[in-house]
């Protein structure tokens, strides 16, 4: 149920980027903007400990450590998965603020059904002690 609640605020997290970001250049081409918010988001929620604060709740107390190189990789591949949601999810609805909420909260929820967060948490958090 906590991730529910997760969900939501990278919602509203994502939609807050994407008005950010579409007031700075709003004639940028609908793929371009979805990848940029998507990578922004992944970005700057790292530069924010936006993700130490979450893996710490769901790592039960581990410390993660990323380096730049896969917070790259990771940014780019999020980029890309809000093009593809972001995509199909538009053919349904019009209201570009309502895409742009339910990427975030789609892809948090997605995330966590099928297991990736806690992939992460595997693989790049120690315990600490």
């Amino acid at each position: 149920m906590q991730y529910l609640l997760e969900s939501l605020f990278i919602g509203l997290y994502s939609l807050f980027l994407y008005i950010c970001i579409f007031n700075i250049l709003p004639k940028w081409n609908v793929y371009l903007t979805l990848f940029i918010v998507g990578f922004v988001k992944h970005t700057l929620g790292y530069f924010l400990n936006i993700h130490e604060y979450y893996y710490r709740h769901v790592c039960k107390k581990k410390h993660c450590k990323t380096t730049m190189k896969s917070l790259f990789i990771e940014s780019i591949f999020e980029g890309c998965l809000f093009i593809i949601v972001g995509t199909l999810f538009s053919l349904v609805v019009t209201s570009k603020s309502a895409v742009y909420f339910t990427i975030g909260v789609l892809l948090h929820i997605f995330s966590e059904l099928i297991g990736l967060h806690q992939r992460f948490c595997n693989n790049k958090c120690v315990i600490i002690r």
